[in-house]
């Protein structure tokens, strides 16, 4: 009988084991922060980040991406057939940046939070932005 009991309760901690182990996988496979809220869904492109590109032009070149960032040194200029050209840089948390460049002339401004879809240009070492959207944080509604 003494034994009988002995092995219950070896097995107990073995089930105890298995079933920490199990909620620990379920964990880690399922993410549990919860979803991460995708800005401006509407941009089409490869959802990467600004130090990815820059880490590697090579393996990002021509492909559609899509990245969000901090609009800074804001730049207009016509080209040779008038058509004006918007450029500047866009640059995340960290300090790192990418030049945008842009065809037509968008409603950007300076410390604008905005969410760019283009095709990126290893050569020109820029995001040649055919989608742009700026995001209204929360500080900037409670604002108005």
């Amino acid at each position: 009988m003494n034994n009988q009991i002995n092995c219950n309760h070896h097995r107990d901690k073995n089930f105890t084991k298995r079933v920490f182990l199990l909620v620990t996988v379920f964990f880690i496979i399922t993410g549990c922060g919860g979803e991460k809220k995708v800005l401006a869904p509407q941009i089409q492109g490869m959802r990467t980040s600004i130090k990815r590109i820059l880490i590697s032009p090579l393996a990002f070149d021509g492909a559609i991406v899509a990245l969000e960032g901090i609009v800074r040194d804001v730049e207009e200029e016509s080209v040779d057939d008038d058509e004006p050209k918007t450029r500047f840089k866009l640059s995340d948390l960290s300090g790192n940046y990418i030049i945008v460049s842009m065809r037509t002339s968008w409603v950007v401004q300076e410390n604008d939070f905005v969410v760019v879809g283009g095709v990126y240009r290893r050569t020109k070492d820029e995001i040649e932005a055919k989608q742009i959207e700026v995001v209204a944080l929360e500080k900037d509604i409670e604002a108005e």
